[in-house]
């Protein structure tokens, strides 16, 4: 596949972007996004466009067999099954996204009296379960790990900030395989912007090089609330 092709680069960002990029070619474009620069600033720029987007929608309150699905595919909840009325609509797949992020939010992220932006992170699989929730809060970042993490005894998860500027990865530290802990933004990344964060499987201690030097199993954005 052209990846120097940029009406094909273009095409795989929004897919990226909108969630219909799905399967091999979803973890071949999160691959594409370590290794290439021009992919790195397409995604980001594309980013910029479609967000406000989303932003403008207007609120739409799901039914309860929607907010059912969206608990059950973050693994949160069995296989019983709620009834569902086919008179009401589904929501867009993009709003019941944006709940499933708001809905970790009020659930894990300590509540204060005063609204703020938070900037968060949910990374999950393909399958859409949610393994670490992420909230940066200045140069500090709270890493909770959630029950569909598979853990492994002889390897390390390890956390990536992609750089808007093509700049190579910066390691952000190991990730909890279980509980959570607080991971202390390197001076290195001091005045990047941030295009995406990814995870990559590690030996035991981490990446012995300056880049990832296992398999990259997820890429996912920050964003702010």
């Amino acid at each position: 596949m052209r990846y120097d092709n940029q009406e094909l680069l273009d095409n795989l960002a929004v897919e990226y972007i909108l969630g219909t990029l799905q399967g091999a070619a979803r973890k071949r474009f999160q691959k594409l996004l370590i290794s290439s620069n021009h992919a790195r600033k397409t995604l980001w720029l594309w980013e910029q466009y479609l967000n406000p987007l989303a932003e403008s929608l207007p609120e739409t309150e799901p039914n309860s067999a929607v907010w059912h699905g969206i608990q059950k595919r973050l693994g949160w909840l069995d296989d019983t099954v709620v009834a569902f009325s086919p008179k009401k609509p589904k929501l867009p797949w993009f709003i019941a996204a944006a709940a499933s992020v708001l809905l970790f939010v009020m659930l894990y992220l300590p509540q204060t009296s005063t609204p703020a932006f938070q900037e968060v992170a949910v990374i999950q699989s393909t399958d859409a379960k949610a393994w670490w929730l992420i909230n940066k809060t200045g140069d500090m970042l709270q890493v909770k790990a959630l029950a569909a993490i598979t853990p492994k005894q002889d390897n390390d998860y390890q956390l990536w900030m992609l750089p808007t500027d093509g700049s190579p990865p910066i390691s952000l530290g190991l990730l909890p395989q279980s509980s959570q802990t607080n991971l202390q933004i390197p001076a290195a990344a001091n005045n990047i912007t941030i295009a995406a964060i990814a995870v990559s499987l590690e030996p035991k201690g981490g990446s012995p090089l300056s880049i990832p030097s296992g398999e990259v199993l997820f890429v996912a954005e920050i964003i702010t609330l």
